[in-house]
């Protein structure tokens, strides 16, 4: 009887970061029996579970809610006096979610077998990784090391975040107190859903974006409705306007402004969501010659960095590349469900299983606004940019008998397709669940269907999906309700 070899290393794979990279590729390695050991600096889950993706849909689905007994309810036959919030519950509501999901993760480290350690994981070279707790460190050693160490709120030049009055999207959401006033700089994702949630409940919200509209990554019509909304809910939108300077003052903080529409803006706070940069900053030891760019771990199209067996996946990686002729580069997306499937791919590649590449030319992209904001592929713009022949087809809500029925007639859905072969080359919706209704565009593009099978797959009715097919259909000329 053969006996099994036994490993010079302490784990088959060592992965630095519990964050939605970092825990998903402990959980495949485990059930792929794998010898894991994941070392996360606080808790289970990282940002995107504890302090950013989970936690803030919480909040801003109380929002919603909030919103629509203001504003909606004597439409829906329902009257109240004395609405009262209680700030601190809808905080604890959130925080109490994401406890419990990450509690979900412990537990399925434990079915897998999958070891975990709080602490900084530092490289110091192939195959070893120092931990560091504390005042306290231990070496442990690893056939692989995946770093998946995720990324953190960047700030503005010269400004520092003090936690109270300059804050990031992690103090936004634990604040002792609701600000009567609150400044966010930056429109993507992040700013414009802290702006929602606290519009929702009452805040006054200005929100400075230098670019020309609020996000500035969609298509330029997602971009103008929202904007509408925003105005329409007195949120005072400021486009192509830079923030010069931000002082603290005894009552909050004081933002010059420049551009489009300048002068001086008083708050309580302000919350700067600009971008992110990647946590790297204790990731290598004195001698490790790991090569970083700008803050990233550099990767080739595989993720593995430059050291022998050591790889990186999620927001914390560099990497640019060119996705599809004609399509130009394109830079890494920082999502939590891209680095997901990054995860499973490099631990599926360790075991020797089939690689299967990421099309990042069609990741899809959510924001969770009310109404939401959901896309995929190529903006109208970009693909006249690049000499396509399209076809476009728009369906409003406002057509839409289930969207009228939920008193939501806000939005419509966009979808862009070669005029020659019916590819869908883009997908651009803005509406109420169109986060929920991204998915099947995902899987329409995934299995190569055209516009016409599009049209031709049975939408139940009445529900806000009907909106795709009719998009397809009004592309085609043969939409029924527009």
């Amino acid at each position: 009887m053969a006996t099994a070899v036994k490993s010079k290393y302490a784990y088959d794979l060592i992965v630095i970061g519990g964050g939605p990279a970092g825990y998903a590729a402990a959980i495949r390695a485990g059930q792929l029996k794998k010898r894991v050991l994941c070392i996360e600096k606080e808790n289970l889950g990282g940002t995107c579970l504890n302090w950013g993706c989970i936690p803030t849909k919480a909040l801003l689905d109380d929002g919603a809610f909030i919103r629509k007994l203001r504003h909606d309810a004597g439409e829906h036959g329902v009257t109240f006096t004395d609405l009262k919030i209680d700030f601190a519950k809808l905080i604890g509501r959130s925080r109490a979610i994401a406890d419990r999901l990450s509690k979900g993760i412990a537990h399925l480290f434990h079915k897998y077998s999958v070891k975990s350690e709080i602490g900084c994981g530092q490289v110091l070279g192939p195959h070893r990784v120092k931990i560091i707790a504390g005042n306290a460190s231990n070496e442990v050693t690893g056939e692989h090391i995946i770093i998946a160490t995720g990324a953190r709120p960047a700030p503005l030049p010269s400004v520092v975040f003090d936690g109270t009055k300059i804050i990031t999207s992690r103090e936004a959401m634990t604040l002792p107190r609701q600000p009567k006033r609150l400044a966010v700089i930056g429109a993507g994702a992040i700013g414009c859903e802290f702006a929602d949630f606290y519009n929702a409940i009452g805040t006054e919200v200005i929100i400075v974006e230098m670019l020309d509209h609020l996000l500035p990554n969609e298509d330029e019509d997602v971009s103008l409705l929202l904007e509408r909304i925003c105005q329409r809910r007195s949120i005072d939108v400021r486009v192509k306007t830079k923030t010069d300077k931000i002082e603290t003052t005894p009552a909050g903080v004081k933002l010059t402004l420049s551009g489009a529409k300048p002068g001086t803006v008083e708050a309580d706070a302000v919350l700067i969501a600009v971008g992110v940069t990647g946590n790297t900053e204790r990731l290598l030891g004195p001698d490790c010659k790991l090569e970083l760019f700008k803050n990233r771990v550099k990767v080739d199209p595989s993720y593995r960095t430059n050291l022998e067996n050591v790889w990186a996946v999620g927001d914390c990686v560099s990497l640019h590349w060119p996705v599809r002729e004609g399509l130009g580069d394109y830079r890494h997306p920082d999502l939590a469900h891209v680095a997901h499937h990054e995860a499973v791919a490099v631990v599926e590649t360790i075991a020797g299983l089939a690689h299967h590449a990421l099309d990042y030319s069609f990741i899809p992209g959510c924001t969770y606004t009310h109404p939401q904001v959901a896309s995929v592929g190529l903006t109208e713009k970009r693909a006249r940019e690049l000499k396509k022949t399209i076809k476009v087809g728009k369906f409003p809500f406002s057509a839409s008998g289930r969207a009228l029925a939920a008193g939501e007639p806000d939005g419509f859905v966009k979808l862009i397709f070669d005029a020659n072969s019916g590819e869908l080359l883009g997908v651009h919706m803005i509406g109420e669940s169109v986060t929920e209704m991204l998915a099947e565009l995902v899987m329409a593009k995934k299995l190569e269907a055209t516009e016409a099978e599009i049209i031709d797959a049975i939408h139940p009715h009445p529900t806000f999906s009907e909106a795709v097919m009719e998009a397809a259909g009004v592309a085609d000329g043969r939409a029924i309700h527009l």
